[in-house]
């Protein structure tokens, strides 16, 4: 594509989003001027008539009514114009960087080369590699990674670390000021709109997971070298196509995802975890137990657990409880299934299901389904309305060298349904979003009451605060301390976190410039007992309303995760600057460097780069303390283990 046809195109796009600019203004005002007379007349015609004053109070509010909807509309045009600012800056930055779909791929470039002190020293690559930064990480992963398979528009590059690393040690500001993004989120998502372009830089905007099929599977782009921050989508699966320290994800970079986190994410994996850990402390069962934070469960894959399952199903004692308690178990399909679509009650027509398949257990240990049948917790602490609830919290893993995990209080998600264990609905005993939204809808297309409540009452009742709960509690006698959520609910959260990340981060990769997000899912039953449910990593953090905690959530997460990276970089600058001193660093004093590397990597906040004071999240968790301090005092002395 010629410059000229760029420029032209370019001055399209801007003529376009100038024109709508323009024409909704001038539409939202002059309905307002418009408006504004009518209320002028009004008046002038209550004082010249004996028009009854009720009849003019009336319309005069009607009439107000319409003003505010219609500066309503107006604040919504000023945002859907900020909109198509951002597409226009997205479409010119598109024609810059190349936009034909047959345009040629790239040919073969020589081997680079860095004018600077250190590329000279180390020989035009990384000093990390060197030192051990890359080892590999194949290990990992369940499957076998698919390097070879384009994904993004991206060239995988076997030299794009050096390229990178040399790059940023180059350009100390890009490591200690800069907020450079590489997101693969779509580019009006709020991620990407609303957190990553007003705090920093977005690298490439053009690429993402929306660009055409055959732009996304082929090798269109070279990563650009000054990226420090990877934030992308779970579906982006960036570690799974581009091998991390080779084509991405250098030790000058971070990168939202944790490989290896399938045993803290995997159903399955995780209650694979679970009966491990319980043995660490079978000397210590005041410590943790079978009964700490986990419901009961079978593991169906298990020969045993499922032969266990099959007897108890059948057994006189269960079949005489279902008369007080018809639901005591979920059967939940352990990978690949959200929203609750995976999740059944256990009743009559799900044992009959299962019988058939497993021939009521005849088939225990030949049948290899990734199937969970979990306890159910029958007596939910209920709301005001006799509906039943769980908490969505969010936890920060900010380092997985060493393990350093931040909590952030979350919400509660109410179902939209009163609690009745006999009921078969699954609005009625499962609280996520998805259910959730899909009763909202259904209100609103019927434009009728749902269990009493409008479509916005829907909205409001079913996402709660913290401090609206405690409130409730207080004013209906349920808790009598005024600080509950500081003195019981807070530190009983963070002290199951707590315990999951220790008993399931035993298969993350440990490299220091990965982090990542989780939403982690607790229930509370009538008797304050805290049950873990699930962790979800890119968790959704709007729910079913916009005035939640995402900014916050996001916002201050990368404000640690900026306090962490920088932190680090200042380490590895000092050290690199300290070897480029040393005539022997790449020879007989090689192990020694890599020594001072290792204690370099690991990350620790320096005094010069801490986390606000403003900050919304809370440490729970930093395994590079010692003894109990690790655990901020949340785990007894005699209850802190080695790893």
């Amino acid at each position: 594509m010629s410059n000229l046809l760029k420029f032209f195109l370019g001055l399209i796009a801007v003529y376009i989003v100038v024109m709508a600019v323009g024409i909704n203004y001038l539409r939202s005002e002059n309905d307002l001027r418009a408006n504004t007379s009518l209320l002028t007349q009004g008046a002038k015609k209550g004082q010249k008539s004996n028009v009854n004053l009720q009849e003019l109070k009336e319309e005069l509010a009607k009439l107000k009514k319409q003003v505010k909807t219609l500066q309503t509309e107006n604040k919504k045009l000023k945002k859907d114009n900020q909109e198509l600012e951002e597409i226009r800056k997205i479409l010119v930055d598109y024609l810059e960087n190349g936009s034909d779909d047959d345009e040629p791929e790239p040919a073969p470039k020589p081997k680079f080369k860095y004018i600077s002190r250190t590329a000279k020293f180390f020989n035009n690559t990384s000093p990390f590699g060197l030192l051990g930064a890359y080892p590999d990480v194949s290990h990992v992963f369940q499957t076998k990674p698919k390097y070879h398979v384009p994904h993004l528009g991206i060239i995988n590059e076997d030299d794009y670390c050096d390229r990178a690393d040399l790059f940023n040690l180059a350009h100390p500001e890009v490591l200690l000021e800069k907020r450079n993004f590489f997101s693969d989120y779509p580019p009006l998502t709020l991620p990407r709109k609303e957190i990553m372009v007003p705090t920093g830089t977005m690298v490439m905007p053009q690429v993402h997971v929306g660009i055409p099929v055959e732009v996304f599977e082929s090798r269109k782009w070279r990563l650009k070298p000054q990226i420090n921050n990877f934030f992308n989508n779970m579906r982006g699966a960036m570690d799974y196509y581009h091998e991390i320290g080779k084509n991405f994800a250098c030790a000058t970079q971070m990168y939202n995802h944790i490989p290896g986190h399938g045993n803290l994410i995997q159903k399955d994996s995780l209650l694979d975890s679970f009966r491990p850990y319980v043995e660490k402390y079978k000397n210590k069962p005041q410590c943790f137990n079978e009964t700490s934070y986990f419901l009961p469960f079978f593991r169906l894959y298990d020969k045993k657990e499922c032969t266990d399952f099959f007897e108890m199903v059948h057994s006189e004692k269960y079949i005489k409880s279902l008369e007080k308690e018809p639901i005591q178990y979920l059967v939940k399909i352990a990978r690949g299934s959200h929203k609750g679509q995976g999740v059944f009650l256990l009743n009559d027509e799900q044992v009959a299901e299962l019988d058939r398949d497993y021939s009521k257990g005849k088939k225990c240990g030949e049948l290899k389904k990734s199937l969970i049948v979990q306890g159910y917790v029958s007596n939910p602490l209920l709301l005001d309305l006799n509906n039943k609830f769980d908490f969505r919290l969010y936890g920060l893993i900010a380092s997985t060298n060493p393990l350093i995990m931040y909590y952030h209080d979350g919400f509660l998600r109410v179902a939209l349904n009163p609690f009745d264990t006999k009921s078969s609905d699954k609005a009625t005993h499962l609280t996520n979003t998805y259910l959730a939204n899909q009763k909202i809808e259904d209100a609103k297309k019927a434009d009728k009451l749902i269990n009493g409540m409008t479509e916005k009452e829907l909205l409001e009742y079913h996402l709660w605060s913290f401090d609206k709960l405690e409130k409730y509690l207080l004013e209906s006698g349920k808790v009598t301390d005024p600080n509950w959520l500081n003195n019981y609910l807070r530190p009983a959260i963070h002290k199951a976190i707590v315990h999951v990340l220790k008993m399931t981060s035993h298969s993350f990769l440990k490299h220091s410039n990965l982090y990542e997000l989780h939403g982690l899912d607790f229930i509370l039953d009538n008797d304050m007992k805290l049950w873990f449910i699930e962790s979800n990593p890119s968790p959704l953090l709007t729910g079913t309303t916009k005035h939640m905690i995402y900014h916050e959530t996001i916002r201050d997460a990368m404000d640690i995760m900026y306090a962490y990276y920088r932190s680090r970089m200042a380490r590895f600058v000092k050290l690199i600057k300290n070897m480029e001193q040393d005539p022997k660093a790449l020879t007989t004093n090689l192990p020694k460097w890599k020594a001072e590397f290792e204690l370099a990597a690991k990350n620790r906040l320096e005094p010069e780069h801490q986390v606000s004071k403003n900050n919304t999240y809370t440490l729970i968790m930093d395994e590079g303390l010692e003894g109990e301090k690790k655990y901020m005092g949340l785990i007894e002395k005699e209850c802190v283990l080695d790893n």
